[in-house]
């Protein structure tokens, strides 16, 4: 099931790449039809690009009283988009991946510092002005196994978390706001090693679990100056069937300072707060777990939070209609502000 995430995504690579060397051939034959080419860019667009980053860190100690372990660190993220456009039709989809290791290099263990995939598409029909009704569907899991104690807790697609969404989207240059009455929200846990225990709210014997309720998002991609750019997004569900209430929150934000074309200064910040996620409680030794009047292991939700920040390598490309043409009857039309958090 991993080959086939990204296999989509090369799919969606290459039937944009197609797609863009179709008008090129249509442009290089007709260069004297400008209107008419202008008209068909208009009708019929795609949009592709993104931006990839790669963080080093290193942690040298020789001697040290003070205490500490040598260790190296990498991270690579990506964020990557394919958009079509034709007439009042709208389609967006999305991939950003987080993934970062650090190696101990004195015990030579290797630790997962973040492990992320989050898979989006957006297909709408445009109303009027800004307002548009769409269709989501947000696909969000991890890549390899996750260690706590070293004790596998989590791995790819247990958990996952299936989002699809039928509701009103308005987006602006900068911003947009989707909201649907109607959500339905998926857990799963696939991995045969915790069929048989109660795990991410999902029941024991069971493989996933399914909700209804209602679905908000907030997204800001801003460009503050040519040197400095902000995204982020709020995403709220609420379970119409399961304690309303209780809202459960996913919230992103990263800042990019550029420093060179290829430099950058880049501030990452997460907070999540799931109610169907519990985590164990534990004695005042934070070791001993607590046990209620039956014997069971006590259990809680918790406010999750996670930030990084540093010196990354970056490489941002895209593709616009008629960005790559000489024809000066084909324009390019602005579309994206910079790297996405979708």
């Amino acid at each position: 099931m991993k080959k086939n995430i990204f296999l989509s995504l090369g799919i969606l690579l290459l039937t944009a790449s197609l797609s863009a060397q179709e008008i090129k051939e249509i442009a290089t034959k007709t260069s004297g039809m400008g209107s008419k080419i202008d008209t068909n860019i208009k009708q019929r667009s795609w949009y592709y690009g993104g931006i990839s980053m790669l963080s080093f860190s290193q942690d040298y100690t020789l001697n040290w009283a003070a205490g500490g372990d040598p260790a190296f660190s990498v991270k690579a993220t990506g964020n990557y988009y394919l958009k079509y456009r034709k007439k009042r039709l709208i389609w967006d989809n999305t991939l950003d991946i987080d993934y970062g290791m650090q190696r101990n290099l004195e015990t030579k263990v290797n630790t997962k510092t973040t492990d992320n995939v989050d898979l989006a598409s957006n297909f709408g029909y445009q109303l009027k002005g800004n307002w548009n009704c769409a269709a989501l569907v947000k696909l969000q899991t991890q890549i390899s196994d996750g260690y706590t104690n070293e004790v596998v807790t989590s791995t790819f697609m247990t958990p996952a978390y299936l989002i699809t969404s039928i509701g009103f989207e308005y987006k602006s240059k900068d911003w947009g706001v989707f909201f649907s009455p109607v959500t339905g929200k998926t857990t799963f846990k696939l991995d045969d090693r915790f069929f048989d225990g109660a795990y991410f709210a999902v029941d024991s014997g069971l493989k996933l679990k399914s909700a209804l309720g209602g679905f908000a998002r907030f997204t800001l991609n801003k460009n503050i100056n040519p040197k400095i750019s902000v995204n982020s997004k709020l995403e709220l569900f609420s379970d119409y069937f399961n304690q309303p209430e209780k809202v459960d929150v996913n919230f992103e934000m990263r800042w990019i300072f550029k420093v060179t074309e290829w430099l950058s200064f880049s501030f990452y910040a997460a907070l999540v707060y799931d109610y169907d996620i519990k985590f164990t409680c534990y004695q005042e030794d934070g070791v001993t777990p607590r046990l209620n009047a039956k014997g069971e292991v006590m259990t809680t939700d918790h406010l999750q939070l996670k930030e990084n920040y540093g010196l990354t390598l970056m490489n941002k490309f895209s593709h616009e209609p008629g960005q790559v043409h000489k024809h000066k009857h084909i324009r390019a039309r602005k579309l994206d502000n910079g790297p996405e958090i979708h």
